[in-house]
């Protein structure tokens, strides 16, 4: 029987742990052996955990992609606080630990614009008016984190900031959005951060 498409893209993950997992039992079967030494379960209990660990971290990264960077002049526009003529500027940028390895889908208005892994951002003018941002991770981390929309108004000429962060859950982790001032402090905060390039 066929994997279907939502499971066949978790393959690789199961199969790389596959393989750690029989290295790690096979690695430490010969060291014990090497010693002389009875080894009992051991190795397969640590083969099956390392094993199991490497394909739910890869799982929870499928999804993810490396993102394009933003040029110098880009990030510099950013961090003046400068959106295109009559228009906005959007500011999302992300922090944490928590998941900091799996890209966080933004997308603005159904639109897709960047994918943040943790700390990055991403700046992009809008048009005046209401609109909608949506954050989402994708692969196993997405079954693990509840999606989130934030609500806005963009004036031409204002600068709107969001800061996601993840909270740890029970069941469910949270990403957690909070708007932030326009002002040096986030420039400064900013910085040092990477910047992805939004997507056309």
């Amino acid at each position: 029987m066929n994997a279907s498409p939502a499971m066949s893209k978790y393959i690789p993950s199961i199969i790389v742990g596959l393989v750690v997992g029989f290295a790690v039992s096979f690695g430490l079967a010969f060291f014990f052996a090497s010693l002389g030494a009875r080894s009992g379960f051991l190795p397969i209990m640590a083969g099956a955990f390392f094993g199991v660990f490497t394909a739910y971290i890869m799982a929870n990264l499928v999804g993810t992609k490396r993102g394009k960077a933003a040029t110098p002049e880009q990030k510099q526009a950013a961090l003046d606080f400068r959106p295109d003529a009559d228009k906005a500027l959007l500011i999302v940028y992300r922090e944490g630990f928590v998941g900091k390895a799996a890209g966080l889908d933004l997308s603005l208005d159904d639109r897709f614009v960047a994918q943040l892994k943790s700390p990055r951002f991403t700046a992009v003018s809008v048009a005046p008016g209401g609109h909608q941002l949506s954050m989402a991770f994708g692969g196993l981390a997405g079954k693990q984190n509840k999606p989130t929309l934030e609500g806005f108004i963009a004036a031409p000429g204002e600068v709107i900031a969001f800061r996601a962060t993840m909270q740890m859950g029970m069941t469910k982790n949270r990403i957690v959005v909070d708007r932030i001032s326009a002002d040096q402090d986030l420039v400064q905060r900013l910085k040092p951060m990477i910047m992805i390039a939004p997507e056309a």
